[in-house]
C-alpha cells in the first residue's frame, strides 16, 4: 500500500501523517512548536516523520505534501512571509523538507491544502467549485475549481482573511488595515463581549472575564446556552462574515463555502446570521446562491489535504 506523508506546519503547532492514497489517515502526531525558525519545524516535522514511518516500516511513504501557513509561492516551495511565523522570509521549505526527509516535497498554503481536503472527501465533494474559509487566529481560504486549487497568477489567491471590508478599519497582521480577518477572527470576537461587559451588559461572559481572559469558546458556548449579550455579539461577527461571503460570491459565484476553524465551532448561531447578510447583498441573485455549511475534516485538514496535493500534483516516484 503506497502511503503519502501529510504535514501541516502552524503558529503553534507542527502536525505529521500517514495518508494512504484515499486519503485514509493510517497514523498521526502533533506537537506544540513556539512558532521560531524554519530550520526548527523542518527538524520537528522529520522527527515527527520518523517516529511514525518507524511504527508503520511495511509502508513508508513515497512523497510529502506540506502546508504551511503564510504567502507560499507552491511553484518553488519557498514561504515568503507569514504573519503567524514572523522570523519567516524567502524560506526555501521544499528543499529543507526534501533533504530532511528524502522525499520528493509538494509545499502549499496550509488553507489551499484544507480546502482541497474539503473537496476531495468533506463537505464540499461532489461540487465543481468550492471556497473553504478557516476561521481562527486568522482567517484563510483556499478555493477549488474543477478539482484543482486555484492558486492566482503569482500563486497568492484565496487569502480571502485579508479582503478590505473596511477602508478605515484597524490595522491588521498582514501590513494593511480594514481586512475581514480583524472583524471576524477570534480575537474579534472577544473583543465585542468585552466591549459589551465592560458597558455593563448584563452577561454570564462577566463572571467568565472576572475570573480569566475570555476566549472564542466562553462566548460561542454562552450564545448556545441563550446568553442574550453573547448571541448578539456572535450574530454580530457573522453578519460580518456574510458580507465577506457576498464580496466572494460576486466574483466567484461558487457551488458552496465551506466554513471551518475554531471560531465556526460556535455553529448556526454563527453561520445563519450570516447566510441571511450574504443574501441580502447577494444583488438580485434570488435562489441562485452558494450552498454555506460547516467543515467536515476538522484539525486533520490541512495535513490530509497536502497529502493529496502530493498524490494528484507530484509525478510518481
Amino acid at each position: 500500500m503506497e502511503l503519502l506523508l501529510g504535514v501541516d506546519i502552524g503558529g503553534t503547532n507542527v502536525k505529521a501523517g500517514l495518508v494512504s492514497g484515499d486519503g485514509t489517515v493510517v497514523a498521526s502526531s502533533m506537537r506544540g512548536w513556539s512558532g521560531g525558525e524554519p530550520d526548527e519545524a523542518v527538524s520537528l516535522a522529520a522527527r515527527l516523520a520518523g517516529e511514525l514511518t518507524g511504527a508503520h516500516p511495511e509502508a513508508a511513504p513515497t512523497r510529502c505534501g506540506t502546508g504551511c501557513a503564510g504567502l507560499v509561492d507552491g511553484h518553488r516551495g519557498t514561504v515568503l512571509r507569514s504573519p503567524n511565523l514572523p522570523t519567516w522570509h524567502d524560506v526555501e521549505l521544499k528543499a529543507m523538507l526534501s533533504a530532511a526527509l528524502g522525499l520528493r516535497t509538494l509545499v502549499d498554503n496550509d488553507a489551499n491544502a484544507a480546502a482541497y481536503a474539503e473537496y476531495v472527501l468533506g463537505a464540499a465533494r461532489g461540487a465543481r467549485s468550492a471556497v473553504v474559509i478557516t476561521l481562527g487566529t486568522g482567517v484563510g481560504g483556499g478555493i477549488v475549481i474543477d478539482g484543482r486549487v486555484y492558486r492566482g497568477a503569482h500563486g497568492f489567491a484565496g487569502e480571502i482573511g485579508h479582503a478590505v471590508i473596511d477602508i478605515d478599519g484597524a490595522a491588521c497582521a498582514c501590513g494593511g488595515s480594514g481586512c475581514l480577518e480583524g472583524l471576524v477572527n477570534a480575537r474579534s470576537l472577544v473583543a465585542r463581549a468585552n466591549e459589551a461587559i465592560e458597558e455593563g451588559a448584563r452577561t454570564s461572559l462577566a463572571d467568565v472575564a472576572r475570573e480569566r481572559t475570555l476566549t472564542a469558546k466562553d462566548v460561542g458556548d454562552a450564545a448556545g446556552r441563550g446568553d442574550a449579550v453573547a448571541g448578539k455579539v456572535v450574530a454580530e461577527t457573522g453578519r460580518v462574515l456574510g458580507a465577506g461571503l457576498a464580496n466572494l460570491i460576486q466574483v466567484l459565484d461558487p457551488d458552496v463555502i465551506v466554513v471551518g476553524g475554531g471560531v465556526a465551532a460556535v455553529g448556526e448561531p454563527l453561520l445563519a446570521p450570516a447566510r441571511e447578510e450574504m443574501a441580502a447583498r447577494a444583488c438580485g441573485r434570488g435562489p441562485n446562491l452558494p450552498r454555506v455549511t460547516f467543515a467536515e475534516l476538522g484539525e486533520l485538514a490541512g495535513m490530509v489535504g497536502a497529502a493529496l496535493l502530493a498524490r494528484d500534483e507530484l509525478d510518481a516516484a
